[in-house]
């Protein structure tokens, strides 16, 4: 999946999310069947949490890149602080959707908010084991 929005840093970020959430919520849609039911609030839930989780990760994207281009150290501080109250803003008013909104699942809003960790953690984790087979068979 190419994607070609936003600098090559985020783009590569959105690559490497969007089809990792697109299963993630899948999964999540299939596991909740059984206690749900075919209940539109939890797919809903989860287009919200992913939704806000992207565009945190953009935001985070552009924070970083403002923050490199800054002139001195306290202009990127500061950079990177306001930035970093927006993004909390945007999660809190997306976490506080979906509690509020009476057609989305909250729990379902709040749990993509966590992909980029565990998707992030998981890859380092299978790339290393993946380092540690390839030695392996060269010895």
């Amino acid at each position: 999946m190419k994607i070609n929005l936003f600098s090559d840093l985020i783009n590569n970020q959105l690559e490497f999310l969007l089809p990792r959430s697109l299963i993630a919520d899948g999964v999540l849609i299939l596991v909740s069947l059984p206690f749900y039911g075919l209940d539109i609030s939890v797919p809903l839930g989860l287009c919200l949490g992913t939704l806000a989780m992207l565009v945190n990760m953009v935001m985070l994207g552009i924070s970083v890149q403002k923050a490199t281009d800054c002139r001195t150290e306290k202009s990127a501080r500061r950079c990177m602080f306001k930035y970093y109250l927006l993004r909390f803003a945007v999660l809190g008013a997306a976490i506080a959707a979906g509690f509020l909104l009476p057609f989305t699942n909250a729990i379902a809003s709040c749990i993509p908010i966590f992909y980029p960790k565990l998707f992030y953690s998981m890859s380092g984790i299978l790339s290393r084991n993946k380092d540690k087979n390839k030695r392996k068979r060269n010895h």
